[in-house]
């Protein structure tokens, strides 16, 4: 499913949870359910979520600086090694093909992304937060290496959240933290990515079969449709659980 899919489906799926168990719809509430929905999607560098931490158009910007920067660096040395002004210009276009080919934007992306948790990991270290908010912030950190529908996308991971938000909701007396939290981050992949063709690992790392309940290809004009049927669908639920309350 699509990022924007992906967040209508978790934000409703809160509000759905908030209604039958009687939980207070707060603003936080709801962003927390729209985070939570879309956070599986950071093993995907071009995915919603990734672009919150890091904006394509910023990271294409920074590769070409740095491109640039490598390439013009390796001329000079090149110049001063040598003094042969052809000889490092031959040297320094060879450079770029192969940087060019390696030094990639999704690797780049990956890089700064992973740095982005692990800094904030270590702020909120230093600055005494709990180690549970350190622990779940270098968790989020490994997540743009992992395979797309890996680890993220099992029922591992959603026990892994749940588990650490739990205890961030007992040291900061959160209320309904980690029971919100999963339910957005479980309508990713329960509601979502589980109705797709390419389907997901469920029980990873025991397995690495992908299961699936339909055949939908995403961006398809035909799935598209769905989402958007299956988002009015969530819709009407609600409003009928509302009147039978």
């Amino acid at each position: 499913m699509r990022g924007k899919t992906h967040c209508a489906i978790g934000v409703l799926s809160v509000i759905q949870a908030s209604i039958l168990f009687n939980i207070p719809i707060s603003i936080f509430n709801l962003i927390l359910s729209a985070f939570f929905s879309i956070l599986p999607d950071l093993d995907e560098s071009n995915s919603v979520v990734s672009d919150i931490f890091l904006k394509r158009n910023v990271s294409k910007f920074i590769l070409k600086m740095i491109i640039y920067s490598i390439n013009i660096a390796i001329f000079f040395i090149s110049l001063k090694i040598n003094n042969n002004f052809y000889i490092s210009s031959i040297i320094t276009f060879t450079a770029i093909i192969v940087i060019e080919s390696k030094l990639t934007h999704t690797l780049l992306r990956k890089v700064f992304l992973s740095l982005i948790f692990i800094l904030l990991s270590i702020s909120l270290y230093l600055i005494k937060f709990k180690i549970y908010f350190v622990i779940f912030c270098l968790m989020l950190a490994t997540f743009p290496w992992l395979k797309h529908r890996s680890f993220s996308h099992s029922i591992l991971a959603t026990i892994v959240i749940y588990f650490l938000l739990k205890q961030i909701e007992i040291i900061y007396n959160i209320s309904d933290l980690s029971f919100l939290g999963t339910i957005s981050y479980a309508s990713h992949l329960f509601l979502g990515d589980l109705f797709t063709k390419s389907g997901i690992p469920i029980f990873y790392p025991i397995s690495d079969k992908k299961y699936s309940l339909g055949f939908f290809k995403v961006g398809s004009f035909f799935n598209n449709v769905l989402e958007i049927l299956f988002i009015v669908l969530f819709i009407v639920l609600i409003i009928y659980s509302l009147i039978k309350l």
